[in-house]
């Protein structure tokens, strides 16, 4: 397997395990990803511009504030709708198979 973005797809593949493997609220199993998701930095991107975008974007979603982003991140998942939760989920899932 390709070693470019083994850091980045192993913290995804551990967020993605936590999404899937629990039985609690799509929040709050989004809130337990982003300590897998926040490992991961823009800078591992620079060389690919799409997937440097499509990280900012889930990043953007996690936490719009940029300052103490583990704790925004918290907050705003925990005050998702279902749906926007599930669309953050998503984002992840699919940025996850582009990493493979």
């Amino acid at each position: 397997m390709d070693d470019k973005y083994s850091n980045a797809r192993e913290h995804f593949f551990a967020a993605l395990r936590t999404l899937a493997a629990s039985s609690d609220s799509i929040q709050t199993r989004l809130i337990d990803a982003n300590v897998n998701i926040l490992h991961v930095t823009i800078d591992e991107f620079a060389g690919d511009r799409e997937l440097k975008f499509k990280f900012a974007k889930i990043l953007d979603l996690l936490a719009v504030d940029q300052d103490d982003m583990e704790t925004v991140a918290v907050e705003t998942a925990a005050h998702m709708t279902d749906f926007e939760a599930v669309k953050v989920a998503d984002l992840i899932c699919d940025f996850y198979y582009e990493l493979t």
